[in-house]
């Protein structure tokens, strides 16, 4: 039986980013928002998973639960900022202000396994000690790290970080196959899909193996320079034959666009 999770959810610089050129959308009603390709699903996905104990840490208060209505899921609870009796808050957690104070407030009758989701991560030296002497707690950061930015990924859920974060929540089969084809191979026709020799459909087959390298296509969302720059974290996990054969292929094609 797989550990339960509590896992502690922000919305911005994570399921939702403004970037240039992408108009927000309507979440629900008068909310607005910019989801990151794949948000939906991953939100789908999370309340699909009966171990996961999903709230939301977020500024957007209690207006988080927009996004459940968007995506279809259950009203997931709040714990940003969550109804607390501060006195004995700051009692149980001298000196924990802000978020920090909010999850360790929610989480205090927790025994399992708790995740945060957050970007930007402003560790301070109480919560460092918290994750330190818990080896239950997991912090997950999507803003990236300069090495990233610099090879052009973007914060949020995306395809650098969508594998650990599977992991670390026990997200396989089905579902983690569904965040794969939204988030790390993401493609513009998901239910066809066309090579050199074959179509397939992938509204009534979704038996692809997610540890191959993207599909070859010219249907894809993403750039060759994006496909290349996503074949590099492939090979720093794995310098097998498969994946630099893929990144030359991909290399030789973008050449011959020139």
């Amino acid at each position: 039986m797989t550990e339960p999770i509590m896992l502690f959810l922000d919305i911005n610089g994570v399921i939702e980013l403004e970037e240039e050129g992408m108009s927000p959308e309507q979440i629900y009603k008068h909310h607005t928002g910019t989801p990151t390709p794949g948000a939906k699903e991953f939100l789908q996905v999370i309340d699909n998973c009966s171990w996961i104990c999903p709230v939301w840490i977020s500024s957007w208060g209690w207006s988080s639960q927009a996004w459940n209505k968007w995506s279809q899921t259950r009203l997931w609870d709040v714990a940003y900022s969550c109804d607390m009796d501060d006195k004995e808050a700051h009692k149980l957690f001298p000196g924990a202000s802000g978020k920090y104070l909010d999850v360790r407030w929610y989480s205090r009758d927790w025994q399992h396994r708790i995740v945060w989701i957050e970007d930007l991560f402003s560790l301070r030296n109480d919560t460092l000690s918290w994750i330190q002497s818990n080896s239950k707690v997991k912090i997950i950061d999507t803003a990236g790290t300069p090495k990233l930015w610099r090879k052009g990924y973007k914060k949020g859920i995306r395809c650098w970080n969508i594998e650990q974060i599977c992991d670390t929540l026990y997200i396989h089969g089905a579902n983690r196959e569904v965040l794969f084809n939204h988030i790390k191979y993401p493609f513009v026709d998901s239910t066809e899909v066309k090579t050199e020799n074959s179509t397939t459909d992938f509204s009534n087959n979704r038996e692809l193996i997610t540890s191959q390298a993207p599909v070859l296509t010219t249907n894809s969302i993403i750039s060759l320079e994006e496909k290349i720059l996503l074949l590099d974290i492939e090979t720093e996990k794995d310098q097998g034959s498969v994946i630099s054969a893929g990144r030359r292929l991909l290399q030789f094609f973008q050449n011959a666009k020139k």
